[in-house]
Protein backbone atom coordinates (compact mmCIF):
# COMPACT_ATOMS: atom_id res chain seq x y z
CA UNK A 1 0.00 0.00 0.00
CA UNK A 2 1.81 3.22 -1.09
CA UNK A 3 0.11 6.68 -1.00
CA UNK A 4 0.42 7.97 -4.26
CA UNK A 5 -0.88 11.22 -3.98
CA UNK A 6 -2.33 14.07 -1.56
CA UNK A 7 -4.67 16.79 -2.60
CA UNK A 8 -5.12 19.54 0.40
CA UNK A 9 -6.65 22.45 -0.06
CA UNK A 10 -7.61 25.88 2.19
CA UNK A 11 -5.83 23.64 5.02
CA UNK A 12 -2.86 26.19 7.17
CA UNK A 13 -0.82 27.71 4.39
CA UNK A 14 -2.32 25.32 1.71
CA UNK A 15 -4.02 27.22 -0.75
CA UNK A 16 -4.43 24.34 -3.35
CA UNK A 17 -1.77 22.07 -3.57
CA UNK A 18 -1.55 18.85 -5.17
CA UNK A 19 1.67 16.54 -4.21
CA UNK A 20 2.65 13.40 -6.13
CA UNK A 21 4.88 10.56 -4.06
CA UNK A 22 6.93 8.04 -5.30
CA UNK A 23 7.60 5.03 -3.08
CA UNK A 24 10.68 6.81 -1.18
CA UNK A 25 9.81 10.12 -1.41
CA UNK A 26 11.96 12.90 0.50
CA UNK A 27 10.59 16.05 2.02
CA UNK A 28 12.81 19.01 1.97
CA UNK A 29 12.64 22.07 2.22
CA UNK A 30 13.15 25.78 3.73
CA UNK A 31 11.45 27.24 6.93
CA UNK A 32 7.91 28.40 6.76
CA UNK A 33 7.11 26.71 3.40
CA UNK A 34 4.74 24.01 4.84
CA UNK A 35 6.46 20.70 5.33
CA UNK A 36 5.21 20.16 9.12
CA UNK A 37 1.74 20.98 7.74
CA UNK A 38 1.69 18.24 4.98
CA UNK A 39 2.71 15.97 7.47
CA UNK A 40 -0.09 17.14 10.16
CA UNK A 41 -2.61 16.99 7.45
CA UNK A 42 -1.65 13.02 6.58
CA UNK A 43 -1.66 12.60 10.39
CA UNK A 44 -5.11 13.79 10.73
CA UNK A 45 -6.51 10.85 8.48
CA UNK A 46 -3.64 8.29 9.21
CA UNK A 47 -1.95 8.93 12.64
CA UNK A 48 -3.64 6.91 15.83
CA UNK A 49 -1.58 8.65 18.15
CA UNK A 50 -4.20 11.34 17.30
CA UNK A 51 -7.50 11.69 19.34
CA UNK A 52 -11.03 12.58 18.02
CA UNK A 53 -10.39 15.51 20.13
CA UNK A 54 -7.16 15.99 18.21
CA UNK A 55 -8.15 16.31 14.92
CA UNK A 56 -11.16 18.50 15.51
CA UNK A 57 -10.46 21.49 13.08
CA UNK A 58 -9.24 24.90 14.75
CA UNK A 59 -10.14 28.23 13.06
CA UNK A 60 -6.56 28.47 12.63
CA UNK A 61 -6.23 25.28 10.51
CA UNK A 62 -8.01 26.67 7.84
CA UNK A 63 -6.21 29.20 5.23
CA UNK A 64 -6.04 32.72 4.91
CA UNK A 65 -5.32 34.12 1.20
CA UNK A 66 -3.24 37.04 0.47
CA UNK A 67 -6.03 39.02 0.29
CA UNK A 68 -7.45 38.00 4.08
CA UNK A 69 -10.16 36.29 3.47
CA UNK A 70 -10.26 32.74 5.70
CA UNK A 71 -11.07 29.61 4.06
CA UNK A 72 -14.51 28.26 4.50
CA UNK A 73 -13.53 24.94 4.23
CA UNK A 74 -10.51 22.81 4.03
CA UNK A 75 -10.07 19.28 2.97
CA UNK A 76 -7.33 16.71 2.65
CA UNK A 77 -7.52 13.94 0.44
CA UNK A 78 -4.71 10.90 0.38
CA UNK A 79 -4.97 8.68 -2.52
CA UNK A 80 -3.75 5.37 -2.13
CA UNK A 81 -2.57 2.51 -4.53
CA UNK A 82 -0.86 -1.04 -4.41
CA UNK A 83 -3.22 -2.05 -2.19
CA UNK A 84 -3.39 -5.95 -2.30
CA UNK A 85 -2.41 -6.62 2.18
CA UNK A 86 -5.67 -8.90 3.10
CA UNK A 87 -5.64 -6.47 6.43
CA UNK A 88 -6.48 -3.67 4.20
CA UNK A 89 -8.61 -4.96 1.80
CA UNK A 90 -10.82 -6.62 4.77
CA UNK A 91 -11.26 -3.44 6.63
CA UNK A 92 -11.78 -0.94 3.23
CA UNK A 93 -14.05 -3.77 2.05
CA UNK A 94 -15.74 -1.86 -0.90
CA UNK A 95 -14.24 1.17 -1.11
CA UNK A 96 -10.83 -0.65 -2.62
CA UNK A 97 -10.84 -0.26 -6.58
CA UNK A 98 -10.38 -3.52 -9.04
CA UNK A 99 -6.53 -2.23 -9.60
CA UNK A 100 -6.23 -1.67 -5.94
CA UNK A 101 -6.74 1.91 -4.93
CA UNK A 102 -8.11 3.73 -2.22
CA UNK A 103 -8.94 7.44 -1.63
CA UNK A 104 -9.86 9.14 2.10
CA UNK A 105 -10.89 12.09 2.10
CA UNK A 106 -11.39 14.93 5.28
CA UNK A 107 -13.40 17.98 4.86
CA UNK A 108 -13.67 20.37 7.72
CA UNK A 109 -16.22 23.30 8.16
CA UNK A 110 -15.04 26.79 9.54
CA UNK A 111 -18.03 27.61 10.32
CA UNK A 112 -19.24 24.73 12.90
CA UNK A 113 -15.81 23.37 12.92
CA UNK A 114 -17.04 20.01 12.53
CA UNK A 115 -15.25 17.36 10.20
CA UNK A 116 -16.20 14.38 7.54
CA UNK A 117 -14.09 11.37 7.18
CA UNK A 118 -15.11 10.16 3.54
CA UNK A 119 -13.59 6.93 1.57
CA UNK A 120 -14.30 5.50 -2.03
CA UNK A 121 -12.59 3.29 -4.76
CA UNK A 122 -11.87 6.82 -6.18
CA UNK A 123 -12.06 10.42 -5.35
CA UNK A 124 -16.05 10.23 -7.34
CA UNK A 125 -16.89 7.91 -5.42
CA UNK A 126 -16.98 8.78 -1.66
CA UNK A 127 -19.01 7.20 1.09
CA UNK A 128 -19.16 9.32 4.88
CA UNK A 129 -17.80 7.33 7.68
CA UNK A 130 -18.46 7.70 11.47
CA UNK A 131 -14.91 7.50 12.79
CA UNK A 132 -11.23 6.06 11.36
CA UNK A 133 -12.04 2.86 11.91
CA UNK A 134 -9.38 1.47 9.93
CA UNK A 135 -6.69 3.09 11.93
CA UNK A 136 -5.63 -0.53 13.64
CA UNK A 137 -4.38 -2.26 9.76
CA UNK A 138 -3.95 1.49 7.39
CA UNK A 139 -1.75 4.11 9.90
CA UNK A 140 1.20 5.98 9.92
CA UNK A 141 3.56 6.49 12.87
CA UNK A 142 5.14 10.00 12.84
CA UNK A 143 8.36 10.64 14.62
CA UNK A 144 8.25 14.40 16.03
CA UNK A 145 11.38 16.25 16.22
CA UNK A 146 15.17 15.13 15.39
CA UNK A 147 15.46 14.26 19.70
CA UNK A 148 12.67 12.07 18.63
CA UNK A 149 14.69 10.20 16.00
CA UNK A 150 17.37 10.02 17.77
CA UNK A 151 15.75 8.51 20.43
CA UNK A 152 13.36 5.93 18.37
CA UNK A 153 17.06 5.12 16.55
CA UNK A 154 18.78 4.55 19.55
CA UNK A 155 15.90 1.77 20.49
CA UNK A 156 15.78 0.63 17.25
CA UNK A 157 19.76 -0.09 17.38
CA UNK A 158 19.89 -1.61 21.13
CA UNK A 159 17.13 -3.94 19.82
CA UNK A 160 19.30 -5.03 16.70
CA UNK A 161 21.96 -5.30 19.15
CA UNK A 162 19.96 -7.74 21.26
CA UNK A 163 19.47 -10.01 18.44
CA UNK A 164 22.50 -9.81 16.98
CA UNK A 165 23.58 -11.13 20.29
CA UNK A 166 21.13 -13.89 20.94
CA UNK A 167 22.26 -15.18 17.49
CA UNK A 168 25.59 -15.67 17.99
CA UNK A 169 27.33 -18.91 17.76
CA UNK A 170 29.33 -19.87 21.22
CA UNK A 171 33.26 -19.11 19.71
CA UNK A 172 31.97 -15.76 18.65
CA UNK A 173 30.14 -14.48 22.00
CA UNK A 174 33.25 -16.05 22.93
CA UNK A 175 35.70 -13.66 21.37
CA UNK A 176 32.99 -10.88 21.90
CA UNK A 177 33.37 -11.46 25.50
CA UNK A 178 37.80 -11.52 25.44
CA UNK A 179 37.88 -8.43 23.67
CA UNK A 180 35.32 -6.83 25.92
CA UNK A 181 37.12 -7.60 29.03
CA UNK A 182 40.28 -5.89 27.54
CA UNK A 183 38.78 -2.80 26.57
CA UNK A 184 37.58 -2.72 30.45
CA UNK A 185 41.14 -3.80 31.32
CA UNK A 186 42.16 -0.42 28.82
CA UNK A 187 40.21 2.09 30.07
CA UNK A 188 40.81 1.10 34.23
CA UNK A 189 44.28 1.72 33.34
CA UNK A 190 43.85 5.22 31.84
Amino acid sequence: MIIEKVKIEGFRNFSNLTANLKKSTLIIGANDVGKTNLMYALRLLLDKSLSERDIEPEVTDFHISKDGNRAEIFSITIFFKDINEDAALSTLKGSVSDNGCSVFKLVANRNTLDYQISIGSNDTELENVPSRFYLKYINMRYVQSQRDLKKFINIEKKQLLRLSQDSRETPEAEADDRQLGKDFLWLEYY
